[in-house]
C-alpha cells in the first residue's frame, strides 16, 4: 500500500467508519494519524524516523484551521499524550459529539470550544478538520504519495 492509499483508505475511510460507531476511539486514532501526517510533512521517505520528536504540534499549525493553532501545546499534552499513553484525555480537554451539545453552543466556527477550564472537541468537527489535513498532505507531497509503506502478506 502506498502513502496516498494509506491516507485515503486507513486515515480517512477507516477512521471515518470508526467515528460513526465508536467516537471515543476515533479521537485516539486521529491523534496517531496527526503524527503520521507530520512524518509525511517532514520526510521524503516515510520510514525515516527522528526518535523522540513529536510531529503533532507542527501538523496542527501547518494543516489544521487557525482555531487550533493557539492550542497546539494543550492539544499535544492533554489530548495526544493522554490518548496515546493511557487512552484518556488529560484535564484540559473534553471530548464529545454534536448530539451531546443540547443547547447548540458549539459550532464549527467556534471549535474547539472553550468551556470553563477545558477545551471541548466535537468528534465530527475534529474528524472533518483531520480529513482536511489529510487532503493537504496529499496535495503538498505528491512525490511521497507513490511510496510503498505497508505490505499486506497473503497467506
Amino acid at each position: 500500500m502506498n502513502v496516498e492509499d494509506f491516507i485515503k483508505n486507513v486515515l480517512i475511510k477507516e477512521i471515518g467508519d470508526i467515528k460513526s460507531n465508536h467516537p471515543f476511539l476515533a479521537f485516539n486514532l486521529i491523534c496517531s494519524g496527526i503524527e503520521f501526517l507530520g512524518k509525511c510533512l517532514k520526510f521524503d521517505i516515510i520510514n525515516d524516523f527522528d526518535d523522540g520528536n513529536s510531529y503533532f504540534k507542527n501538523t496542527i499549525v501547518e494543516l489544521f484551521p487557525e482555531n487550533y493553532h493557539k492550542l497546539k501545546n494543550i492539544l499535544w499534552n492533554d489530548l495526544r499524550n493522554g490518548m496515546i499513553h493511557i487512552l484518556l484525555p488529560k484535564s484540559k480537554i473534553g471530548l464529545s459529539e454534536k448530539r451531546h451539545d443540547m443547547s447548540n453552543l458549539i459550532s464549527y466556527q467556534n471549535h474547539p470550544y472553550e468551556q470553563g477550564s477545558q477545551y471541548v472537541l466535537i468528534i465530527e468537527y475534529f474528524y472533518d478538520d483531520f480529513v482536511g489535513a489529510c487532503n493537504k498532505v496529499i496535495k503538498q507531497k505528491p512525490d511521497l504519495m507513490e511510496q510503498n509503506i505497508l505490505s499486506i502478506p497473503k497467506a
